[in-house]
């Protein structure tokens, strides 16, 4: 299961560096035309929400006893499932405009990686080595 946390830590890495140094790619999808200072730096407030999973991540990894690390990683997993996930569906993709595919694509990447967290959290029973 540490190595689903590692990728997952690694996804994360990835999300926060291309929202620093690139926001651009990610806010296309966002139909929101030119990219402002403004947009920029939301993207990258966006980011530092990525480096916090990452500590929380590895935090969560390093404690001793399983319940302590699932507790953790379900509440990452739930905050993907029904904070972003469902939002974007209910009312954000619309309320924005986002079309179909990449809202779909977008709020899938969440359901998928919020589910991968809940069956990291479902199978954690052992002790940290």
């Amino acid at each position: 299961m540490k190595t689903v946390l590692w990728v997952y830590i690694a996804f994360n890495l990835l999300q926060a560096v291309v929202l620093t140094f690139a926001p651009e790619i990610t806010d296309r999808a966002y139909l929101g035309g030119e990219m402002t200072p403004t947009r920029a730096f939301q993207w990258y407030a966006v980011a530092g929400y990525h480096v916090l999973i990452i500590a929380v991540t590895i935090v969560a990894m390093g404690l001793r006893r399983a319940a302590d690390r699932r507790k953790l990683i379900v509440i990452n997993a739930l905050m993907y499932l029904f904070w972003d996930a469902s939002s974007q569906v209910a009312y954000w993709g619309r309320e924005i405009g986002m079309a179909t595919s990449d809202l779909l694509i977008n709020s899938g990447v969440s359901i998928a990686t919020g589910m991968l967290l809940l069956a990291v959290a479902w199978f954690d029973r052992e002790p940290a080595s």
